[in-house]
């Protein structure tokens, strides 16, 4: 291996005309090309497709989705994973599931070390995307109809103590710094947002990417920023809903 290893050295130094010409015809190798068949890759490409949409819903319906099923105290009908099993690390969590959530098979859920059965509940309706974590702190309760996306975090605690001694020690959090943190209903957290412990994200409030939120979201606002500021009041009087009472229906007011 180290004989093979040392050749290929030479090559990319070009040591010798030889290895020089071994490294001119491995960079015209790199330039080679196939062109599109039209028709053959077309349906090259559907099959492909097609096939890896049956496995993988072979594999949501038959695996991932009854073994995390085994891991839920309570589960709504129509749960639907994708691509994956959600990674359940720290103490055990009570997973309480609605209907018709739909989570990202790539998320990580994170048990608190001082909180015995910390709560994590989902409410219906809701989605979690790709790579979000949640650490439960005390209790994370997500409502009804609320949207989170792609590597979203969400802390009940800091994972670790503000000492640094008790930090070098391996030593847990305070339990007076491990909280709940409340996503009400029609919220919506974008993209890289970060939701620290013992907030409350108001009622079809929206989180703006990348925005770090540690202090309460007023419902039907937009806040954007590190740390997170309110920077929209919503007109309910735009929104899809026709009458006041359907927004404080779906909303959950």
């Amino acid at each position: 291996m180290r004989t093979l290893d040392s050749f290929m050295v030479k090559v990319r130094r070009k040591e010798t005309p030889f290895h020089a010409q071994l490294h001119e015809w491995a960079r015209a190798l790199r330039s080679v090309h196939m062109p599109v068949i039209p028709g053959l890759h077309h349906l090259l490409y559907a099959e492909r497709r097609l096939r890896r949409t049956a496995w993988d819903t072979v594999l949501r319906v038959a695996y991932y989705e009854p073994l995390f099923k085994t891991r839920c105290e309570r589960v709504g009908k129509n749960l639907r994973l994708i691509g994956g099993l959600p990674l359940l690390m720290g103490n055990p969590i009570r997973l309480s599931i609605g209907d018709n959530v739909t989570l990202s098979g790539v998320t990580t859920f994170v048990g608190s070390k001082l909180i015995d059965d910390p709560l994590l509940d989902i409410g219906s309706d809701s989605y979690i995307g790709y790579q979000t974590t949640i650490v439960t702190g005390r209790g994370v309760h997500i409502g009804r109809q609320v949207l989170i996306a792609g590597r979203v975090f969400i802390a009940g605690d800091d994972s670790h103590p503000l000492d640094p001694i008790a930090r070098m020690r391996n030593e847990p959090p305070l339990p007076v710094d491990i909280k709940s943190v409340w996503i009400e209903n029609g919220a919506w957290i974008g993209e890289g947002a970060t939701v620290l412990k013992g907030v409350r994200v108001g009622y079809g409030a929206v989180v703006a990417a990348q925005a770090v939120v540690t202090k309460d979201v007023p419902p039907y606002t937009v806040v954007a920023g590190n740390p997170a500021t309110v920077v929209k009041q919503l007109n309910l009087s735009r929104t899809t809903w026709s009458r006041p009472s359907e927004v404080a229906h779906d909303l959950g007011v």
